[in-house]
């Protein structure tokens, strides 16, 4: 019965391996690319004229890469979200303490090590509240 299993997980692995090499395009389900007709990408400015604009037009676009950190609390941080067009760099977009601030050009590293660190304020504010972000004017 062992080896009855064995041969048939051996056939499934070699049935996808000579899938992979008969379509270079062939992608696993669970790892489908996107397509830019997919996103708005393209449809983003170069840069934003003040922190209302980059907030409508990040929300109200699809990206490649989005992700979301929420909380239920009242003060600190209360959510954030990654945004990327290239899987590389992004926009991080925050609200701390009822404010609103988006901080452009984040590198995905940043977001993952923020995302993995069991103090988020305290993460916050060592290593992103410094950085470069867009104000209203």
């Amino acid at each position: 019965m062992f080896r009855l299993g064995l041969v048939f997980t051996m056939l499934i692995v070699s049935y996808r391996l000579s899938a992979q090499e008969a379509d270079p395009q062939f992608k696993d389900p669970q790892n489908i690319k996107i397509a830019p007709e997919n996103t708005d990408c393209h449809t983003l400015p170069a840069s934003f004229q003040s922190l209302s604009e980059a907030t409508e037009k990040l929300e109200n676009t699809r990206f490649y890469y989005d992700q979301r950190i929420r909380t239920t609390r009242k003060s600190g941080l209360m959510q954030a979200r990654f945004v990327s067009c290239d899987f590389n760099t992004g926009y991080l977009i925050i609200k701390y303490n009822g404010n609103d601030m988006v901080y452009p050009d984040i590198k995905k590293e940043l977001w993952e090590a923020f995302q993995q660190t069991p103090d988020i304020d305290g993460y916050y504010l060592k290593n992103i509240e410094h950085l470069n972000k867009l104000d209203d004017q």
